[in-house]
């Protein structure tokens, strides 16, 4: 008779760390690259802090789409989903822009 192996929560603890890690970095990096587009694309002040509100306006439109849907249908979809599963979609969401950027 075998026994039934119970799953760590390993896997999932460390897809969290790596979303958090990756979601400091990207907004780290963002105080950084804002002189940089400043400079490179020739931008005025108000222009380049439009940067700034875009990527963390991104948030806001991204929850408020996801609450949104969420009431329509009267289910929670990110528990529908999985944390690990949705965790891999917004990890790889960047992936999604290479190939409007290629075209550039």
């Amino acid at each position: 008779m075998s026994t039934p192996q119970k799953q760590g929560t390993h896997p999932s603890f460390s897809v969290l760390v790596l979303v958090f890690f990756f979601w400091g970095f990207v907004a780290a990096s963002n105080s950084i690259l804002i002189p940089f587009c400043k400079a490179h694309f020739e931008l005025t002040q108000i222009q380049s802090q439009l940067i700034d509100f875009a990527f963390y306006g991104a948030y806001f439109v991204g929850s408020l789409i996801l609450y949104l849907l969420s009431a329509m249908k009267g289910v929670d979809i990110l528990n529908r989903i999985g944390f690990k599963k949705a965790s891999y979609m917004v990890c790889s969401s960047p992936a999604w822009a290479l190939p409007p950027l290629s075209a550039l």
